[in-house]
């Protein structure tokens, strides 16, 4: 009974997770034709992978290959979309960041098609593979922090610098979204090393407890980026209820960007 229930749970999450990234990326996808600002695409992008690659994983797993294709794009993508937004007249490390992920992935790829790596494990893993299984945790740990990384570290450097300025409120809280959001997401890494390389049923304690955490972490960062790019009417009053502007009009948030960007390069 208990593992129906953990099953029930389990694929219920899944659901939630699908479908709520999709959602994020529908309603950016309506906001970058809006606002005309189409570095946003990379992001929705993210969301859309990040999600159709879940649905070749548990509901089509006889077509894992394209799975295996598609777990190799949020990262890079989520790269892409921190140098458009952050970086995109100025010097950075994207170029190097590029090349590595690049590199990493390409052998992830390789490494999950011909030894079936998983995490967690789904098929026996023999001890002199065991090396393999290390190079995918070691593999997932470069990518989430050279994407999720960058871009919370960004993104928090960002809102410092932009803290004192006379900008409106909900600008500024949406860096810092983004940041918390990036650096949770982070998290994940240290419950992929909670797992055993052994072969694995998910559906047991204490690997039902991670594979919930790791849900629950994805759809928490779902709902943050989701709410600092489309920011509720509601909410965006709420952050400015006490705010002037010291201007007559008020700028717009790229206009306020490319302010900040030119005032920092002096």
């Amino acid at each position: 009974m208990l593992f129906q229930a953990n099953i029930i749970i389990n694929y219920s999450l899944q659901a939630v997770w699908i479908v709520l990234q999709l959602v994020v990326a529908m309603f950016l996808l309506f906001k970058m034709f809006q606002t005309k600002r189409y570095n946003l695409t990379p992001l929705i992008l993210f969301f859309i992978f990040s999600s159709i690659r879940i649905i070749f994983l548990v509901i089509v797993p006889s077509l894992r290959p394209i799975y295996l294709v598609l777990v190799q794009f949020p990262n890079i993508l989520l790269l892409i979309f921190t140098k458009l937004t952050f970086f995109k007249y100025k010097k950075s490390p994207f170029t190097i960041f590029l090349i590595i992920l690049i590199i990493v992935r390409t052998i992830d790829f390789i490494v999950r098609l011909n030894f079936n790596i998983s995490i967690p494990m789904t098929l026996e893993l023999s001890e002199s593979n065991l090396i393999y299984y290390y190079y995918i945790l070691f593999s997932v740990s470069i990518s989430y922090l050279l994407s999720h990384g960058w871009l919370g570290c960004v993104s928090i450097r960002y809102y410092w610098s932009i803290k004192s300025e006379q900008i409106a409120p909900w600008i500024k809280k949406r860096y810092l979204l983004i940041a918390i959001s990036s650096f949770i997401y982070i998290l994940n890494i240290f419950i992929y090393f909670l797992f055993p390389y052994k072969n694995v049923d998910i559906y047991v304690f204490p690997n039902i407890l991670y594979s919930y955490t790791l849900v629950g972490i994805v759809i928490f960062y779902s709902f943050g980026m989701f709410i600092a790019w489309i920011m509720p009417k509601k909410l965006k009053s709420y952050f400015d209820k006490d705010f002037q502007p010291a201007e007559e009009k008020e700028l717009s948030e790229q206009e306020l960007i490319d302010r900040i960007n030119r005032e920092r390069k002096k």
